[in-house]
């Protein structure tokens, strides 16, 4: 039925679903292509990736990435381009008439899917249960201190990548259970909101592969860890068998969307109650569970969009878990530190965690990536996750070092962070033009001209910090070469720019050891709430003021 050897190209090589796509259709023998801003992931590492490629950034310059691709279409004529993400599939979308071979939902249906209040609109016509929700456009709405009082609110942007242009943010879901944590929900995300009371429960997903709006293929998981512990992506999960209810409420949504292709329509799950929370209309992060309990959503995809085949009926394995290791490891710390008063956390004790850990040896459990026939890419995300969690515990047990002697005088002044988006913008700009010296930034994120996200544009906007038109930059040699004093925030930066020219470590110093009170590290706040974000502020603000006394001549 499949021609051996037809290309497929694979986007998105830098998320979870990645792996698992590439690795079945790899095994299905297809010439399999890869694609991402940065091959510095474990999908890059398969034996099944034909080709690595490398394209501009979506989030960073979404026309540079939409002209990329009707121009490696034209060259290289795949048979089918998958875009695993919003990231990609968005932009592919705008552009679909310019553009053949992507495995794109029918147009009216991604435009309803991907926008969650035209989802909820979606859901109350056909009867499907949705927590109680309000589109946020003033604060003064009485049901929310209503919500507020029974527990929580959940605050999320419509739609879960917002382009401005050719750049793009990614809002994270947020979680207030006050009025002023709402308040600062909403001055961080600044973009169009949906309220919805919170509701108990875990996250269960019903993944499916639907053709014209009839579901031929189904699976469905329950989430074991949730992270942030509020409620989020699953770092393990286990298969079940697929509730009737939930089934019913998905495939109601399939037919009233003309669906074709995959999707996980998303649900929380407590006692007999279920709501619907969201549509993914892509594939989705626990895809490797659904591959390990025999449901080969990859294939059967390729399959049907190629040769109009559906997939024969499956009866997936019960009880069998996967675990996304490096996640999972941040969902162990989270647990260790989190607040015990806090009953709206969704936590499980320390011990029956650890001892969960063992079930990889029961043939119950998989890792994400990992296959006997393709080791490359577990082992790749293993040494990364041990590497990481080792400079961290290695870092931590070493003495808070001093500032290097004879600060002062110094007239060149190179502040370094991971993505140049956070935490050095902010000392750029705190530090604007100081008397005495020189001031760059830079980071080591290989994609630059990216903006600094909207919720910490806004953070650092409360503190007088204007962080509009920053753009981002690559560090380089020149930038070493110039310095007189390299200012690094964590033992990322210190590896990378050991990697880069351990020379430059000689100049180097921490600017957390300016605050010997607190850790050596300054946190960085890509991603996390407005309250967290603020305290790394406050603490580097600590320590600027002391690097400008510090260097005055």
């Amino acid at each position: 039925m499949r021609s051996v050897g037809q290309k497929i190209l694979v986007l998105d090589g830098d998320c979870n679903a990645a792996c698992a796509i590439v690795q079945s259709l790899g095994r299905a023998g297809y010439e399999v292509w890869l694609a991402a801003p940065s091959i510095d992931f474990p999908a890059f590492a398969s034996r099944y990736v034909a080709r690595a490629v490398t394209y501009p950034d979506p989030l960073a310059d979404k026309s540079a990435f939409q002209r990329w691709c009707v121009a490696f279409q034209r060259e290289h004529r795949f048979a089918l381009i998958v875009p695993p993400s919003e990231c990609t599939l968005i932009p592919l979308h705008e552009i679909r008439d310019e553009i053949d071979g992507v495995a794109l939902p029918p147009p009216a249906a991604v435009d309803i899917a991907f926008d969650k209040e035209r989802v909820r609109e979606l859901a109350v016509e056909l009867g499907i249960a949705t927590p109680e929700s309000l589109l946020l456009d003033k604060l003064d709405d009485p049901r929310l201190d209503a919500w507020l009082a029974e527990g929580a609110v959940v605050v999320k942007a419509i739609r879960s990548k917002v382009w401005n242009g050719a750049t793009a943010s990614q809002p994270r879901v947020g979680f207030a259970s006050s009025r002023a944590g709402l308040e600062r929900l909403v001055r961080e995300m600044d973009c169009s909101l949906q309220v919805q009371r919170w509701v108990p429960g875990r996250g269960v997903g019903v993944e499916m592969l639907v053709d014209r709006g009839e579901i031929v293929l189904s699976f469905a998981h329950e989430r074991i860890h949730e992270l942030p512990l509020t409620g989020g992506g699953s770092s393990y999960r286990r298969a079940i068998e697929v509730p009737k209810a939930l089934l019913e409420a998905a495939a109601k949504l399939m037919r009233a969307l003309a669906w074709h292709g995959v999707a996980m329509v998303e649900f929380r799950v407590s006692g007999g109650d279920h709501w619907l929370m969201e549509i993914n209309g892509r594939f989705w992060g626990s895809l490797p569970l659904a591959c390990f309990a025999g449901v080969d959503f990859p294939k059967a995809l390729a399959e049907l969009l190629l040769q109009g085949v559906r997939p024969s009926v499956v009866r997936p394995k019960q009880g069998v878990y996967a675990r996304n290791v490096s996640r999972d490891v941040q969902w162990t710390k989270a647990i260790l530190k989190h607040d015990k008063n806090d009953r709206l956390l969704l936590t499980k004790p320390i011990g029956a965690s650890l001892l969960e850990w063992t079930r990889i040896f029961s043939n119950k459990e998989t890792w994400d990536g990992a296959r006997l026939e393709d080791p490359a890419p577990i082992v790749f995300e293993l040494s990364r996750t041990l590497k990481r969690e080792l400079r961290s515990l290695r870092h931590k047990a070493r003495r808070h070092p001093a500032p290097p002697k004879e600060l002062a005088g110094k007239r060149r002044v190179l502040v370094l962070c991971h993505g140049n988006i956070c935490r050095s913008a902010y000392a750029d700009a705190r530090l604007g033009k100081p008397n005495g010296f020189e001031l760059r930034s830079a980071g080591f994120h290989p994609v630059i001209d990216r903006t600094s996200p909207a919720g910490f544009v806004a953070v650092a906007h409360a503190r007088g910090v204007n962080l509009a038109e920053h753009r981002s930059r690559l560090v380089t040699r020149d930038d070493l070469d110039w310095a007189e004093l390299v200012v690094i925030m964590d033992h990322k930066n210190y590896d990378a720019l050991a990697e880069l020219d351990r020379a430059s470590l000689s100049k180097t110093m921490w600017l957390g050891a300016l605050d010997p009170s607190g850790p050596l590290e300054i946190e960085d706040p890509y991603g996390e709430p407005a309250h967290r974000a603020d305290a790394v502020l406050e603490r580097m603000d600590r320590c600027l003021e002391k690097l400008t006394r510090a260097l005055e001549p």
